[in-house]
């Protein structure tokens, strides 16, 4: 699948003074906060899951797969007004866009989710997740895991189902590039119409406080040089 229709080419720099332009986008971060949100309304009931830490197997962290359209899916990664380009223009004008996007999706499950969640538990390993039973969250825990200086927007390589079932998805990444100005084009991120799914995972919920296992600061400028996660 390719990237027709959507722009191959950004004309895009680095904003000087990254404040100011978090400003001149803020319709665009908005538009797309508020289409994840929406999905999340008009959707099928969410799934809830709780993916344990690797290093800490007691603690976890909520996992949230919204389903989209490729339409939506291919512009939120491959548009020149998207959530990577935000990394583009800068890093805190990523952060900028991840956070409104996880406040819209958290005021979105705030009002469909149960006092009393029958959370999927989901484990790491070096194949890949897997089930390992489900545990009762209150809604309030999971909801506290998205925070949206920690929680974090990318696209899901592994759908649960209702059921517990966890289905592998293609990696995503496509032969077509993008030039983002720079040395190197970034690589457009491509799903079929039925693998189009969003994911936000939040942070994870320890004795001490939230935690992520990955440096958000590193994770932007990554983004920010790469167009990768």
């Amino acid at each position: 699948m390719t990237v027709a229709g959507l722009l191959t080419s950004w004309n895009l720099e680095p904003a000087a003074y990254e404040i100011s332009s978090i400003a001149q986008v803020a319709a665009d971060i908005s538009k797309f906060a508020s289409r994840c949100g929406d999905a999340l309304q008009t959707g099928d009931a969410p799934v809830a899951v709780w993916e344990l830490s690797q290093c800490l197997p007691s603690i976890g962290r909520a996992v949230v797969q919204i389903h989209v359209g490729a339409e939506m899916f291919h512009e939120f990664f491959n548009s020149s007004a998207g959530y990577r380009a935000m990394f583009r223009l800068g890093p805190r004008v990523g952060c900028a866009a991840n956070a409104t996007i996880v406040c819209s999706v958290r005021d979105a499950l705030s009002g469909k989710l149960p006092n009393s969640l029958h959370a999927h538990v989901i484990a790491l390993g070096d194949d890949g997740p897997r089930h390992a039973g489900r545990q009762v969250l209150d809604r309030a825990t999971f909801l506290r895991s998205l925070d949206p200086s920690l929680a974090k927007v990318w696209y899901s390589t592994a759908v649960v189902g209702a059921d517990g079932s966890i289905r592998r998805l293609p990696f995503g990444v496509s032969e077509d590039k993008i030039d983002v100005g720079l040395p190197n084009p970034w690589a457009a991120i491509c799903q079929s119409p039925a693998d189009c799914v969003l994911e936000l995972k939040g942070a994870f919920v320890g004795p001490c406080g939230l935690f992520q296992g990955k440096d958000p600061e590193q994770r932007a400028r990554t983004l920010a040089a790469r167009g990768e996660a």
